[in-house]
């Protein structure tokens, strides 16, 4: 028998390679059985298929059923993470309200500005900012100097203050009288107390 030439050595493993190819092979066997039908191609899918079929069927099943699985964890994983992402922007907003004692109105301010901004991570922020555009309030009481003390009945002439003065003695005659008179009248006439 004469040895193969190089071409055919290659002609040969190029028809193997196609005849194996998943996607090619089974056109090429079916076109070489067809010109040569004396031919030994043995036709893989026609024996294969019969065994192949239920498994392809039960694979495509469980397939379908993964990615339903797959879409629902999906799903509840994002349900999730917007419940995270909402119980985490509540908390920064009522940390940031207590942390820079805003009202309702600067509450509102606050909100407003984060979405004026679009930066809903950084509620302190947004505080920060009210709280620099807010004018401090007056203050209700006394600032640095007295207001309204009428230190030893000089402002509003009171007799009672100005017996004690002149006459502390006498003074405080007057008031222990008082006192012996009616307690509980006089303490709450003295201390404000109800």
């Amino acid at each position: 028998m004469a040895e193969a030439t190089q071409s055919q050595i290659r002609a040969e493993e190029l028809l193997n390679e196609l005849l194996r190819d998943g996607d090619v092979g089974g056109k090429v066997r079916k076109i070489a059985k067809a010109k040569f039908p004396d031919s030994r191609i043995v036709d893989i899918e026609s024996i294969a298929e019969p065994l192949v079929a239920p498994l392809k069927a039960e694979n495509d099943a469980l397939k379908a059923r993964l990615d339903k699985i797959e879409a629902e964890r999906q799903k509840d994983a994002e349900e999730a993470e917007k419940r995270a992402a909402q119980t985490n922007l509540e908390q920064a907003l009522a940390k940031a309200r207590q942390d820079y004692n805003l009202t309702d109105e600067g509450f509102d301010k606050m909100v407003a500005r984060m979405k004026e901004t679009g930066n809903y991570a950084d509620a302190d922020a947004a505080a920060a900012w009210v709280a620099s555009k807010t004018p401090p309030a007056a203050p209700s009481g006394p600032t640095w100097r007295s207001q309204d003390l009428n230190l030893f009945g000089t402002k509003d002439r009171n007799e009672e203050l100005a017996k004690l003065h002149r006459d502390p003695i006498g003074f405080q005659d007057d008031q222990i009288e008082a006192f012996l008179r009616d307690p509980d009248g006089f303490t709450r006439e003295t201390l404000g107390v109800q």
